[in-house]
């Protein structure tokens, strides 16, 4: 797998997709107003002492994208979340999960829990973002301190917003899937436990099948976590097919730009990125000399979205 000389590789991509907090992109298709969505929205409207009409689509993402504080957001959609809304189910799963993760990251050490200034010196001994660390604390450290057990677990909302459509949860459970597979098979070959391996989801889902559902909702973060899952799947090419997914995603509407979160994550260490004008340039600097064999493939795969021949895409049988 080659990569030009930009400091950016997947592995590195993995790991500021990691830190993601918000995807700015068009709301999924998928959200209609049923009437069990407009009781969630009521829900929602009441919690926060919100006067906007429950008639209004309540936008999780974005209000996330808003949101300096994680605990107070996911408290606000946990009564969506109760009354079965699959939107607020699937965020407050993320929410609850990456403060976890980063939590772990940045403020715990050793299984103990790290004071404000204490995760940001060692963060700053493991030259990590100081930036990154602070924005951790200010949004997630109450989950620390304070006693999160009625927000529930990440994996429980994530298999109620999958097992009920939601696309994002189903690519997120897909890769989950692929990814606890892939270090089961390591394992048994090494005779090795992981002692980092992520918890096991207990799922009898097909990845595959999760993804071709996901898939018709062409949202653009969707777009992207299938070609994330490229190397599992069976293309002939996982990198160009992966670039080809990346940069559809970009084009139709994923924040691809320099000022994304994750580009600047990605980019930290090469100051290229700061140039990038076009939501493809990042994807074009990544691909090197496979950049229009990525380029054909990604018009493929858009012309086959908009005809919605869901079977001819790259996504398995």
């Amino acid at each position: 797998m080659k990569f030009p000389a930009l400091g950016v590789s997947i592995a590195a991509l993995a790991a500021a997709l990691a830190v993601i907090y918000v995807w700015p992109s068009k709301a999924p298709e998928h959200a209609a107003d049923t009437a069990q969505n407009v009781r969630a929205k009521a829900v929602v409207s009441s919690a926060s002492g919100s006067s906007e009409s429950v008639s209004a689509a309540v936008d999780y993402k974005t209000l996330l994208a808003a949101s300096s504080n994680f605990w107070d957001y996911a408290h606000k959609i946990l009564p969506a979340a109760i009354a079965g809304n699959v939107d607020a189910q699937f965020y407050l799963s993320k929410v609850l999960e990456r403060c976890s993760k980063d939590n772990k990251m940045y403020f715990q050490r050793r299984g103990v829990t790290l004071a404000e200034d204490q995760g940001l010196q060692w963060a700053l001994q493991r030259h990590l973002s100081l930036d990154v660390a602070q924005a951790v604390y200010d949004r997630c450290h109450e989950f620390q301190d304070s006693d999160a057990r009625d927000l529930g677990g990440a994996d429980d909302w994530l298999a109620r917003a999958t097992a009920a459509g939601q696309p994002l949860a189903q690519t997120t459970t897909a890769l989950k899937l692929f990814n606890q597979r892939a270090l089961q098979s390591a394992q048994r070959a090494g005779g090795v436990p992981n002692p980092d391996a992520p918890p096991t989801i207990d799922s009898q889902q097909d990845s595959r099948e999760l993804l071709r559902a996901a898939v018709k909702s062409r949202d653009p973060e969707v777009l992207f976590s299938i070609g994330e899952a490229q190397g599992y799947l069976d293309a002939p090419d996982p990198t160009v097919s992966q670039f080809a997914w990346w940069l559809v995603a970009c084009e139709r509407g994923l924040d691809c730009s320099a000022n994304a979160e994750w580009v600047k994550i990605a980019c930290a260490n090469d100051p290229r990125c700061a140039s990038f004008t076009d939501p493809s340039d990042l994807v074009r600097t990544l691909s090197g000399d496979d950049w229009n064999n990525v380029e054909q493939l990604a018009h493929e795969i858009s012309t086959k979205l908009d005809a919605g021949q869901w079977d001819e895409l790259i996504i398995g049988p």
